[in-house]
């Protein structure tokens, strides 16, 4: 840019130059002498050692719309890398719904699941408040004697649940038999297990 610049300098001091020696000639055609030829040059050194100043000379090579390619440019990049995140994003999103779907099957499988298992235990527990109810009335129609000393040897749960299935007047009867420290411990399991006592 400095070459040319110097060039265009160059070329100009050069057509000045041709336009002096021109002037210069017409000059002497009409009998001027060399002197005023001299006094020309004599101007323009004087000139040139007093800094006019002259207008910076345009560079043909800066382009006037360069800011704006640049902008173009920097928008285009900025454009890309948006695109880029945006497809990052969008197989992330794609992951995630996967994910998600995964889950919610994982989730209707333990609640189908607990479903099968709270039938099996509701089954369970029908089955054996049934099989208590009869063996309440085993112990019911047994001598009470016999029954007292009978739910004596029964583990605490056993006895609890026979005797929440048996009639109160019965179960008071067959109470007057059973160890004190027994019927104590199966009144505190008729109690933990939310049950009543008999009616």
């Amino acid at each position: 840019m400095k070459r040319a610049l110097a060039a265009i300098q160059i070329g100009i001091f050069v057509i000045l130059a041709a336009k002096i020696l021109s002037l210069g000639g017409v000059l002497a055609n009409q009998g001027h002498s060399m002197e005023s030829l001299l006094s020309v040059k004599k101007a323009m050194a004087a000139a040139s050692e007093q800094n006019v100043s002259v207008s910076p000379l345009k560079d043909i090579t800066d382009d006037g719309l360069q800011t704006e390619r640049e902008l173009i440019k920097a928008l285009e990049l900025k454009k890309t890398s948006l695109e880029s995140r945006e497809s990052a994003l969008k197989s992330e999103e794609i992951r995630l719904a996967a994910l998600k779907k995964e889950i919610m099957e994982k989730i209707d499988a333990l609640q189908n699941l607990q479903k099968q298992l709270t039938t099996i235990l509701e089954a369970d527990k029908e089955e054996n408040a049934k099989k208590f109810k009869n063996l309440a009335k085993v112990y019911e129609s047994a001598p009470p004697a016999k029954a007292g000393s009978m739910l004596e040897k029964l583990d605490i749960k056993t006895a609890a649940g026979i005797t929440m299935n048996m009639k109160r007047e019965k179960a008071g009867i067959i109470w007057g038999y059973i160890d004190t420290q027994k019927a104590v411990e199966i009144t505190k399991e008729i109690t933990r297990a939310g049950g009543a006592l008999p009616q």
